[in-house]
């Protein structure tokens, strides 16, 4: 099975739903690139695999190749095309250009049953693959640095500025107890080089840190190594606002966590309210608790992340998640 794999390098999406699952899918010969173009489809690929769109083509103009060099489409779908309306990117994201390309898709696969059901009325044709992690390979393994203080990561992008305003009021509460002397927040995915929006890192930092009154350091890494970031952590907090569209997303965060044994503490809304070994926040008032409980407990601490990894292990391991892949790219 050849297959043509086009999304952005830098992608932290296309290294997830489509590189790292190629990448260990047994008995395959795969071409990454960022183009697509008539030179690599001359080669004869059996399958052209995309998340959402690709970019800098319209699906009429990827019908027309499809037609011509004979390879099945398979459009992966990650999260839901219509953006909550305080959302960053709601205001230029291609919306129809996703919905282009499902409907001319020969698969689509996406993260879990919700999103299946938004895909269904626009193509029919539509499999399950859930976000996996090969756990144990390369940077997902259980390597972690100590440190005097417990620290808090959070690791997310600036489509994320209202997600982590959840925490801007119990950050406070939590910045007038002696016990935040114990604590530090690690803030990932800070990119220095996203200028135009420079003004939104520095409001995340600020409700991160309640105005650098917690202890805090900031950083960013390539996706190819990204999970260094939890080698600085002993949990990671998950704030999510609950709306439709955050609804659609996976629940990856826990996967993340579950590879370095860390417990999570998330907002107890889709995708995290059905996992079964974290602590989930419903209200505002049990941010701060939560808190302080993963921090101060340490027996409860490593039994959490111990059954988080245990559960990710079983359900969400990549290479189980690929033998129903290869599946489904061969058409079996």
């Amino acid at each position: 099975m050849k297959i043509l794999v086009v999304t952005q390098q830098h992608s932290g999406v296309g290294y997830h739903r489509l590189m790292l699952p190629v990448y260990f899918m047994k008995k395959t010969y795969a071409l990454f690139t960022d183009v697509l173009s008539e030179d690599n489809l001359k080669e004869g690929f059996d399958i052209l695999l995309i998340n959402r769109f690709v970019h800098g083509e319209d699906a009429s103009r990827v019908l027309e190749l499809k037609e011509k060099y004979g390879f099945r489409l398979i459009v992966d779908v990650d999260d839901f095309w219509i953006l909550d309306p305080w959302h960053i990117l709601f205001d230029v994201y291609p919306t129809q250009k996703v919905i282009d390309h499902i409907k001319i898709a020969d698969v689509v696969t996406c993260t879990h049953e919700r999103l299946a059901a938004e895909i269904r009325p626009l193509n029919p044709k539509v499999e399950i693959l859930p976000n996996a992690l090969p756990f144990g390979e390369d940077q997902f393994t259980d390597v972690r640095t100590e440190s005097e203080k417990f620290r808090f990561v959070y690791a997310g992008s600036i489509t994320h500025q209202k997600d982590l305003e959840l925490l801007r009021n119990p950050l406070k509460r939590l910045a007038s107890d002696p016990f935040s002397k114990k604590l530090e927040f690690v803030l990932c995915g800070y990119n220095p080089e996203e200028k135009l929006h420079i003004n939104v890192w520095h409001s995340m930092i600020r409700d991160f840190t309640c105005a650098f009154r917690l202890g805090f350091t900031r950083a960013t890494l390539p996706t190819t190594e990204y999970m260094n970031f939890y080698n600085d952590a002993d949990a990671t907090i998950v704030p999510l606002i609950g709306s439709k569209f955050n609804s659609m997303k996976s629940n990856l965060k826990l996967l993340e966590a579950a590879a370095k044994k860390i417990p999570v503490i998330a907002s107890n809304v889709p995708p995290y309210d059905n996992a079964p070994h974290i602590l989930k926040v419903t209200k505002q008032t049990e941010w701060f608790p939560a808190i302080k409980k993963i921090a101060s407990d340490y027996i409860y601490s490593k039994e959490m992340g111990q059954a988080n990894f245990e559960w990710a292990n079983e359900h969400f391991n990549l290479l189980k998640i690929n033998e129903k892949r290869r599946q489904i790219y061969a058409g079996d």
